[in-house]
């Protein structure tokens, strides 16, 4: 079969309201398989209905992905050491265990962990319900625990270390002038220790946004499902793997890019992060 670049301009298989912009798109480009009478949306317009998607649990995974690992990288270096443990077995859990398998876990083992009530469907008693339902008809919103959670604790590795790499007297210092120590993480320490793994973290987000991916597995209609999708009803395998990958190449060298100038920003001169 020849290749086909205009494939996306033909009659997608997906039920949503046509869009302007998309059939101007495959007008300009003079794509042959473009059919301006067609009732169907185009491939183009699922594509980017997909990536928007993807976009959504990207951040709301990596807004908890921060915030809980950040925490755990604070909890893991206190002097606390049950606090230090709880901290410690979280890591070990989430981080060995591989993210397709959490997915699942979250979207149909543990409902069955929650308490029975009533289904709105049947009208009978069933464990996590509700939590049930969210899944049904929201999947991005459990696929954005498991992948933040699961980030949280790789993220949380990455701020313990760069906490315990700072000099012990910039805790004294901070003691010295009367700070607690809660006022030292918040006010010395941690500003130092994220603009030392940053570079890391850079990396980090950028795994977090190919890690998104995975979300279709969980019923989430991302830009790989519909890739999938298209790929099988087209048979145009060359041509839609190529666009993909270059697709998600664009948008993780958009991601690095911005990470690099908020690193730029955040540079003090003499520490390791490169400043001058």
């Amino acid at each position: 079969m020849a290749n086909d670049w205009g494939v996306f301009c033909s009659p997608g298989s997906e039920y949503l309201d046509k869009a302007n912009w998309a059939e101007s798109l495959c007008k300009m480009a003079g794509a042959k398989s473009y059919d301006a009478a067609a009732e169907s949306v185009t491939w183009l317009q699922i594509m980017v209905t997909g990536l928007k998607w993807h976009f959504v649990v990207f951040i709301l995974a990596l807004i908890l992905a921060f915030a809980l690992g950040s925490l755990l990288g604070v909890i893991r270096t206190t002097p606390n050491k049950w606090l230090v443990r709880s901290g410690n077995s979280y890591v070990e859990l989430f981080r060995n265990i591989p993210l397709i398998i959490q997915l699942f876990f979250w979207a149909r083992v543990f409902p069955e962990f929650l308490p029975s009530t009533t289904s709105s469907l049947n009208g009978s008693e069933v464990a996590g319900a509700g939590y049930k339902q969210m899944v049904n008809t929201m999947p991005w919103l459990v696929a954005s625990l498991g992948i933040g959670l699961y980030h949280a604790a790789r993220i949380s590795e990455q701020v313990r270390a760069g906490i315990q790499a700072i000099p012990t007297g910039q805790w004294n210092a901070g003691f010295a002038v009367g700070m607690s120590r809660p006022q030292v993480y918040l006010y010395t320490i941690l500003p130092v220790a994220f603009r030392t793994v940053w570079p890391t973290l850079t990396s980090e987000v950028m795994n977090l946004f190919k890690n998104t991916s995975i979300a279709f597995a969980i019923g989430v209609f991302n830009f790989y499902f519909y890739t999938k999708n298209m790929n099988e009803q087209t048979s145009q395998d060359f041509v839609i793997m190529i666009s993909t990958t270059f697709v998600y190449l664009f948008f993780a060298y958009l991601i690095k890019i911005a990470m690099s100038r908020f690193e730029a920003r955040l540079r003090i001169p003499g520490l390791s992060m490169g400043g001058k």
